[in-house]
């Protein structure tokens, strides 16, 4: 399974200690279900109860699932946690994760290829 790992600029602060190193991981099948399940809600519309996915929640439970530790803090890591991060550490968390899947991509198309 790859792991991509990279610092953050701000880190990751649990109690006074800044953990920066990142490793994300390759996401699994089951990841996909599970961030599809917790993404999804019922609401109900003219009486008619209807599930609906938040395509920016699924995104976010990706992405969660896709830390697999920061510093010497494994993951899970929960939405909240994530929350806690500075913007620029988060925004370069999605860069990075959306690096990661493009190279897995890349991967898997030249398998095809002789």
């Amino acid at each position: 399974m790859a792991i991509m790992t990279f610092a953050l600029d701000h880190g990751f602060k649990v109690g006074d200690i800044a953990h920066h190193e990142v490793g994300l991981r390759e996401l699994i099948s089951g990841d996909y279900i599970d961030a599809q399940l917790a993404a999804e809600k019922v609401i109900v519309n003219d009486g008619v109860a209807m599930a609906y996915t938040s395509d920016v929640l699924y995104g976010i439970e990706l992405l969660v699932r896709q830390v697999e530790y920061i510093g010497s803090v494994q993951g899970p890591f929960s939405i909240k946690e994530l929350r806690k991060l500075h913007q620029d550490d988060f925004k370069l968390l999605q860069e990075k994760a959306s690096e990661l899947d493009e190279l897995i991509a890349k991967e898997l198309e030249s398998r095809g290829r002789p």
